[in-house]
């Protein structure tokens, strides 16, 4: 079996067995997502039954469950584990194996996904070859031009819409540098298929499903949002990869030590489910409140209404009031915060050139920032924003998808997790 999963392995197995392979195939992909030394794990080993049974339960799982963040974290995770192994492949005998296992595979589908099938199978043909895969696995680098195949354009969009590939007459010539790339951008084609297109309504009357379902539900849960528990010290050192409606909010903290209510509010949420606990966000607040504001009106002090500041604090993380969790705000109700110029809102939205080029660190000559304002004209923002996460990571995105399901936590989860 091929790890880049076209197809569920077929047979049974005990439902307890399966409780397990979840449960371990989560760990190690919270693994992953952390960023943390993997640890050998048998129910992940490539290619294996229990990494093939693992993967497609877990995909039901979020098909069923319908829930964006756990697609999000599947999507995150499942390409970086697809990356790392990828990557690993260094002999010549090892990409021929790749290949060969995938063709087989391919030439058993019943049900073809056309669009994502056939250049898929291109590259397989490809890179089977003796000569090319000898290549690939000691000489190829990332300049190399050596090799090249053709795709119909329709294939490569993603590519071309980088400007990354050679057209000719409809056609994409791919560089063999990009090939490795290219199977990563149709792995997560593949992923994004089986969970935003696939039903499976028929199973949700399996109360067994629907116990895995629970399961992967309560796993997951803290873990999607917040892969690592966040300090109060290492804000500045995570703002590195906030998003930057997040970033303003937290450099005007950092500069004037207040923010207004309705802006502390939504960078209190972010900070919550990016992982950092409700001690933690009470010593962050603590420390910015307690000194003096700076060009400020907010007259609210540490001092004078700890009980107050407390109080909300807690509400939020469920522990006060109502003991209601509340979650992050998403782009569309952050873009439509009014009078957002002077301090929150989207500064894709709002901000002028030159606030764009201090927040963002681009001069008025760069190309981004050109593009940027033809999307702000469009009324695009979630774009301009996956449009510069792209450019700052210098790496392929899935760009309608990410921008469909954009939020402030999705937007640092894959910062952190390139």
């Amino acid at each position: 079996m091929s790890f880049f999963y076209l197809s569920p392995v077929k047979g049974t197995i005990p439902f307890h067995v399966l409780e397990v392979i979840v449960t371990k195939r989560l760990e190690h992909l919270n693994t992953i997502l952390r960023n943390t030394p993997i640890e050998y794990n048998e129910y992940v080993i490539d290619g294996s039954v229990y990494d093939n049974v693992g993967h497609f339960t877990l995909c039901i799982a979020a098909i069923l469950e319908r829930n964006n963040d756990i697609n999000n974290f599947l999507l995150s995770t499942e390409v970086a584990l697809f990356k790392r192994r990828l990557y690993s492949l260094s002999t010549s005998y090892d990409i021929r194996c790749f290949a060969r296992k995938l063709l087989k595979n391919i030439r058993k589908l019943d049900d073809v996904f056309v669009s994502f099938i056939k250049p898929l199978q291109v590259v397989c043909q490809h890179i089977y070859l003796k000569h090319i895969s000898q290549h690939l696995s000691c000489e190829c680098n990332k300049d190399c031009t050596l090799y090249h195949l053709e795709l119909k354009f329709l294939h490569c969009l993603e590519f071309i819409s980088k400007r990354r590939v050679e057209l000719n007459n409809g056609m994409a010539k791919i560089p063999c540098n990009k090939w490795k790339e290219y199977l990563i951008m149709l792995f997560r084609t593949n992923l994004n298929h089986k969970l935003y297109n696939i039903k499976l309504n028929n199973i949700t009357c399996d109360p067994r499903i629907n116990e895995i379902v629970a399961k992967v539900r309560n796993s997951c849960r803290g873990k999607i949002s917040s892969p690592n528990s966040l300090s109060c010290h290492e804000v500045d050192g995570a703002s590195k990869s906030f998003p930057p409606c997040m970033l303003n909010l937290h450099l005007q903290l950092r500069k004037r030590h207040r923010l207004s209510h309705e802006q502390r509010f939504n960078y209190s949420l972010f900070l919550k489910d990016i992982g950092m606990p409700v001690n933690e966000s009470i010593e962050f607040w603590k420390m910015e409140y307690s000194k003096a504001a700076h060009a400020h009106s907010c007259c609210h002090n540490w001092e004078q209404d700890e009980k107050k500041f407390l109080y909300g604090i807690r509400h939020m993380y469920g522990l006060e009031g109502g003991k209601k969790s509340y979650s992050c705000r998403n782009c569309s109700q952050i873009q439509n915060i009014e009078n957002s110029c002077s301090e929150g809102g989207c500064p894709f939205k709002s901000f002028g050139d030159a606030q764009m080029q201090q927040l963002l660190y681009l001069n008025e000559n760069d190309s981004l920032l050109s593009q940027i304002n033809e999307l702000k004209v469009k009324h695009q923002y979630s774009k301009a924003c996956v449009l510069y996460l792209e450019n700052k990571l210098n790496d392929s995105i899935d760009c309608d998808k990410v921008t469909l399901n954009l939020t402030p936590v999705t937007y640092f989860l894959i910062a952190c997790g390139k």
